[in-house]
């Protein structure tokens, strides 16, 4: 396995005095007047892929200008192509900008944002990172590396939030390698130094720091370390991906070309060997399934796995935890409120426990091929037990969480791991500050 510790531009097959250099640069961020909202916390709301109707509900009633009505607009029954959530949002959007509920800060800077918690595994965290731009590279340079498959349907969605809003509305999660913490002392020199500019009590689970970097020579030091960074996107490939789609579909509407906005997206830059950097599990959540299909499942077990059968989750779990980064296993809960312990017989070199999970479990042995009818996910065991307590058509499989240095591995080699195989906990809260893309 790859040590972090080890990673350069050169592992990524990137030469640092090439042209294809990786570029993150600050900007003019659009944010909330806080006399304006009377308290950012009434205003900000967790990403919008996690949030549920209920919670929606909750935060459309918090403040008038909660930004889930921009992430997140509802459709109605009388929609046209000319009248719907998308143009609702954009809007909303420039209404809150020409009344200055939202302003755009007068020059450039990097924003770095802090947010404090507790984990499920009950460690206290503080997570930092820079929020700035990143330019937008393809793939197939290596700058910007993917580590999971995307979808086409959350990939429209947002596509078309973005070609009525032109702006982005929540940074996706970056993690850069950095062994010095060179970047990191350059934040940590300025923030020690200056209060932040938002500080926000506990908030979805964690509490919320930001502050404005508009020091012109920490920020070229900052721009000049990145460089040679590559990123590997831990959270955002679907808007990862749409931002490049957009971006091509600008150029291509004008012959005047396009401003150059459109180029970069807003992102947020974790140290990937920060020790504010959570990752947890993210459990499989079966469902529908025929009692023959799961019976069948279960006999077939033996074949592929050592079968532990464990007395409690709490024991469960713990067994689990003692095998994370020594060898693969996974839990395996049903509705006759039976817990196992399954590891694999034999494994190729380096596979990952998802895919183990992936490959041999759900296509094989359950035999689903339609994800999208039968899989759910969740981070938290208790949920997990608790769908399979709910119906005898359900079963659980509990996992370890995937470490950095295996999904650094994948990246590298160009490969892509199953949807939702990390968690980077906890989400960091969208509408602090948004994009513009057409200034």
């Amino acid at each position: 396995m790859i040590s972090v510790n080890a990673i350069s531009a050169q592992d990524y097959g990137i030469n640092p005095g090439s042209s294809m250099e990786t570029t993150v640069i600050p900007f003019r961020g659009l944010r909330y007047n806080a006399t304006k909202v009377e308290g950012i916390e009434n205003v900000i709301a967790p990403p919008y892929d996690v949030i549920k109707p209920e919670e929606q509900v909750a935060l459309e009633a918090r403040h008038p200008a909660n930004i889930i009505r921009l992430i997140l607009s509802q459709p109605q029954d009388n929609d046209t192509n000319d009248e719907n959530q998308y143009t609702r949002a954009a809007a909303r959007m420039n209404q809150w900008t020409s009344e200055g509920t939202l302003v755009r800060d007068a020059t450039p800077r990097y924003y770095i944002y802090d947010q404090s918690f507790n984990a499920p595994d009950g460690k206290s965290y503080t997570r930092r990172a820079l929020i700035a731009l990143a330019k937008l590279e393809p793939f197939e340079n290596r700058v910007i590396l993917p580590h999971e498959k995307t979808h086409a349907g959350p990939k429209a969605d947002r596509l078309n939030l973005m070609r009525e809003c032109h702006a982005n509305l929540s940074p996706i999660f970056l993690l850069y390698a950095d062994p010095a913490g060179d970047i990191e002392r350059i934040m940590e020199s300025f923030t020690d130094t200056n209060p932040p500019q938002i500080d926000c009590a506990e908030t979805f689970g964690s509490t919320h720091q930001l502050w404005c970097l508009d020091d012109r020579e920490r920020n070229r030091e900052i721009q000049d370390l990145f460089s040679t960074k590559p990123l590997l996107i831990a959270d955002g490939h679907h808007r990862y991906e749409t931002a490049l789609a957009f971006r091509d579909e600008m150029a291509q509407k004008t012959s005047n070309g396009v401003s150059s906005g459109y180029g970069y997206m807003m992102v947020n830059l974790v140290r990937m060997e920060s020790p504010g950097l959570a990752v947890l599990a993210i459990h499989r959540l079966l469902s529908n399934l025929s009692a023959d299909r799961i019976a069948y499942a279960i006999a077939k077990l033996p074949e592929v796995f050592e079968v532990h059968e464990i007395d409690t989750q709490a024991n469960l779990m713990a067994k689990l935890d003692t095998m994370k980064r020594k060898a693969s296993a996974v839990g395996m809960y049903t509705a006759d409120d039976t817990y196992r312990l399954l590891i694999p017989h034999s494994t190729t070199p380096k596979q990952l426990d998802v895919t183990l999970v992936q490959e041999t479990l759900i296509k094989n042995l359950f035999q689903i091929e339609t994800l999208a009818e039968h899989i759910s996910y969740t981070a938290y065991t208790d949920d997990a037990v608790a769908h399979v307590k709910e119906g005898a058509d359900r079963v659980a499989l509990l996992m370890n969480p995937t470490p950095v240095e295996q999904v650094l591995e994948v990246a590298m080699a160009g490969q892509t791991m199953p949807q939702k195989s990390t968690y980077f906990y906890p989400k960091m809260a969208t509408g602090f500050v948004l994009n513009l893309l057409n200034e």
